[in-house]
């Protein structure tokens, strides 16, 4: 009797799913969890605390990653607020829009706003200079290990390409413009801001 039960669970496992050697828990579906390209840009958001709240301990903000998961982070702030006037979360100087094209040679990120390049690069300018025929303002940047060999069609006002090459030292990059303009760079947090007119 006993064999008998056994021959009968082994038999019913078997048959009872249509491939008895798939996992019992499904994958999640990563479309789940892919970030969502149509929700627009954060701009500001105001709240206010309630009557009694005397001091901001700290602020804890959720967020989405490029891969889809979700994480938080907690700044400590322990200062002492005024609930009468409201707090505000704010992208501070925005440089966003949904009209913002983004362009990458890894490991450097760029875009173009207005007359402006942004280089996203926490690395050293070693020299900059301008080439003519065509116009190209050259950028000699501290070099990692990795070889940088390619380059980019931008055909936007001002900015024609963008390409990057290794050398022994220094990664060259190469900005090649639609006109002949001066310019000028600046540094922002760990942007290069290259501005021509």
């Amino acid at each position: 009797m006993k064999k008998n039960l056994i021959i009968f669970f082994i038999f019913y496992a078997l048959i009872g799913r249509e491939n008895p050697f798939e996992p019992v828990v499904n994958p999640k579906d990563s479309s789940e969890n892919s970030i969502q390209d149509s929700k627009g840009y954060f701009e500001a958001f105001d709240f206010k605390l309630p009557t009694t709240a005397r001091i901001l301990k700290s602020v804890s903000v959720t967020y989405q990653n490029i891969d889809g998961s979700i994480d938080t982070k907690t700044f400590n702030i322990d200062k002492s607020i005024d609930w009468h006037y409201p707090l505000s979360l704010s992208q501070k100087n925005a440089l966003v829009s949904e009209e913002t094209n983004y362009y990458a040679i890894k490991p450097f990120e760029f875009f173009v706003k207005d007359n402006k390049l942004y280089i996203h690069s926490a690395e050293n300018i070693q020299r900059s200079f301008v080439l003519p025929t065509p116009y190209r303002i050259i950028i000699d940047i501290d070099r990692k290990t990795q070889n940088i060999n390619q380059s980019i069609d931008i055909s936007k006002k001002y900015y024609s390409k963008i390409s990057i090459g290794t050398h022994q030292n220094f990664y060259r990059i190469v900005i090649t413009l639609d006109g002949q303009y001066r310019y000028k760079i600046d540094k922002e947090d760990e942007y290069y801001i290259i501005s021509v007119k």
